[in-house]
């Protein structure tokens, strides 16, 4: 689910100030606290290198005498001769859980270098994975937008402004004082940005150094959050210009996506599409479901390829649009989050309502509330970049405003106050460029929070860069060891890109020629069908990445299935990215390179084999095509 946006609100009374050095235009609250007894840590049961242990915190910090709730926490210990304190780390979502696995992979690779000399702290916020995980069954699992959230909020009763991030926040003071660590570090993606932000506003001593990738700002934002579809012409531009196929094929993506909106919203597309699994969906696409859908699809392939079905469109041709569309198409259901276990959905709606600037006065009686939201949709300009206000600020599945926490009453708990300048901290802030939910403009929002804080964003990067760039977690772990970026020419290469088809032809005739490589000068059909075979192939395997499916449709046609055990798993079955060219081979996909044989039926009638090999999402690469004795260079990104 798509992460939403971000709360500011009135300080709660009973908290006092404390904690220098940190310069704000407003007090900062933070708890005083007696000493904790040490965290006892024992080897974790599915992974004894871990350490796992469980500290009971209080579930209303402003009764701390009265119930707890366990919080889980997990550490995989330095493994050099020397320890210099800690990195602590948790999960964004809000919801999701670190230790479902994430540690796994964070503790010995992601932070190998760092973890050398550092502990690295694992922590389930409260509410989420083993750390009292709330579950609200309805909410859960996709349940009416509003009335299942109003349950929730029910189910929880007293507790339900219990799970801020300030309480966030301070459970991590008592996890480090528990732990007995002085000064630690901070690591925080995607909103557990806040979490560390939040941290280090109200316990600024302790923190030796915080890095945040893609933090969903919480404070001072947007109520509508607007930021995302103004971003995304500029980047969509940016997106297909870096693609050879695409760059060539399509002059102006900002003009295009500019042109489908407005259609969209005059004249909304209805008809068949047939998803990634091969499974048929009669729906209608409109401007809504390109802003709130499409564009959120699957990382970015959704964005990778919009441009290319909208020019399709426009040429009559509506199949790839529709594809797209199938793939979100609201008649799926809301989002079911699976188990509590591996993502609260109860716990994104408790963090989300008590966190986030909404248009209402959260205490107000229901009637007050709707009016208030009313009020300030009529007063927001009409436009958001290409995508009109109706379409973006739109309720329930394909759009979250306004927000679901508007069915029910809640706290307004900031974060921190607007305006707060932390100092004295060294700190990174990572942007994705081509974040489409959190851009750039809105990872400034909790840059501007951090005096002198390093900002950088990682070109061809999405949410979270060091999940997508080597080069951005190579600097992330250098500033935490010596909070010193150096040398950071290397976000400024794109790195992990997906496939960016230059068109959807219809027919191979459509289809740009292939380069050719080797062998007797190949007519123009021949090298036109090499670009269809390279084209069909990568989208196969685009499709079944995106899906983590087993079986997955061709644009036209045919199936692609993944056969586990295989020497090339990869099966393509007749699979058609164009209506007069068929695919059947096997092929395998390790690492970066691709490696098969395959069988066409080519427009003119005649069958004939060939090989595929090179690699495949490499930026500047291409796939070489062999057939009747010649080769063809085909751009595979």
């Amino acid at each position: 689910m798509r992460m939403q946006h971000a709360s500011i609100a009135a300080v709660v009374a009973s908290l006092t100030l404390a904690l220098s050095p940190i310069v704000t235009t407003a007090a900062v609250p933070v708890v005083q606290r007696t000493p904790l007894p040490l965290l006892a840590l024992s080897p974790c049961p599915d992974e004894p290198t871990f350490k796992c242990g469980t500290l009971p915190v209080p579930l209303n910090r402003r009764h701390p005498d009265g119930r707890t709730i366990p919080l889980h926490v997990e550490l995989f210990p330095h493994t050099g001769p020397i320890a210099d304190g800690a990195v602590f780390t948790s999960e964004g979502g809000p919801g999701a859980s670190i230790t479902i696995g994430g540690q796994h992979y964070q503790g010995p690779t992601l932070l190998a270098e760092v973890s050398k000399t550092r502990d690295v702290v694992f922590i389930d916020q409260r509410g989420v994975g083993l750390s009292a995980a709330i579950n609200c069954d309805a909410w859960q699992h996709g349940g009416p937008f509003y009335s299942s959230a109003a349950q929730c909020h029910d189910q929880l009763g007293d507790t339900a402004n219990f799970y801020s991030t300030t309480d966030v926040a301070d459970d991590l003071e008592d996890v480090r004082r528990a732990l007995g660590y002085g000064k630690i570090d901070l690591l925080g993606p995607s909103y557990a940005g806040n979490d560390m932000l939040t941290y280090t506003a109200r316990w600024t001593g302790n923190v030796r150094s915080i890095v945040i990738g893609s933090p969903a700002a919480t404070v001072g934002t947007d109520p509508f959050y607007a930021y995302p579809p103004k971003a995304w012409a500029g980047m969509l531009t940016s997106l297909c210009r870096r693609t050879p196929a695409c760059d060539a094929a399509n002059p102006d993506p900002a003009g295009t996506l500019y042109w489908l909106a407005a259609q969209l919203r005059s004249k909304p597309l209805k008809g068949t599409g047939i998803d990634s699994h091969g499974v048929p969906h009669k729906l209608t696409v409109t401007e809504n479901l390109l802003a709130n859908g499409i564009m959120f699809y699957a990382d970015y392939v959704g964005p990778s390829e919009v441009i290319q079905a909208a020019t399709a469109l426009r040429h009559g041709d509506p199949v790839p649009l529709l594809r797209l569309a199938a793939n979100v198409d609201p008649a799926n259901g809301p989002h079911d989050s699976g188990t509590p276990r591996e993502e609260s959905r109860g716990h994104w709606l408790a963090r989300t309502c008590v966190d986030q600037p909404v248009q209402w006065d959260k205490g107000a009686p229901a009637a007050t509330r709707q009016r208030q939201y009313s009020a300030a949709y009529k007063a927001e300009p009409a436009m958001y970049g290409p995508v009109s206000k109706g379409a973006w600020a739109a309720p329930g599945y394909a759009g979250y405003q306004p927000l679901p926490c508007i069915a029910s009453t809640w706290e307004d708990r900031p974060n921190f106050p607007v305006g707060t300048k932390i100092t004295g901290v060294p700190a990174l802030v990572m942007a994705g460029e081509l974040d489409f939910g959190l851009p750039p403009s809105v990872v400034r929002l909790a840059a501007d929070s951090l005096v002198g804080s390093k900002q950088l964003t990682v070109a061809g990067s999405g949410h979270i860069p060091w999940l997508w760039s080597g080069c951005a977690a190579d600097l992330m772990q250098r500033f935490i060891l010596t909070h010193d970026l150096g040398d950071a020419s290397c976000a400024q290469v794109p790195e992990s890109p997906v496939w960016l088809p230059g068109s959807f032809p219809l027919t191979t005739a459509a289809a740009p020629p292939a380069r050719q490589l080797r062998g007797p000068s190949a007519p123009a059909d021949l090298r036109r069908a090499a670009t269809v075979i390279g084209w069909t192939l990568m989208d196969g395997l685009q499709e079944m990445a995106s899906i983590q499916g087993v079986t997955s449709a061709g644009l036209r046609g045919g199936a692609v299935t993944y056969q586990d055990g295989q020497d090339r798993p990869f099966r393509f079955d007749r699979a058609r990215f164009t209506r007069d060219l068929a695919v059947t081979g096997a092929l395998a996909w390790e690492g970066k390179d691709v490696d098969g044989q395959f069988t066409v039926k080519l427009p003119n009638g005649s069958t004939v084999t060939g090989t595929v090999h090179g690699p495949y999402r490499v930026y500047g690469a291409a796939l070489t095509i062999t057939m009747l004795g010649r080769s063809f260079s085909v751009p595979s990104h």
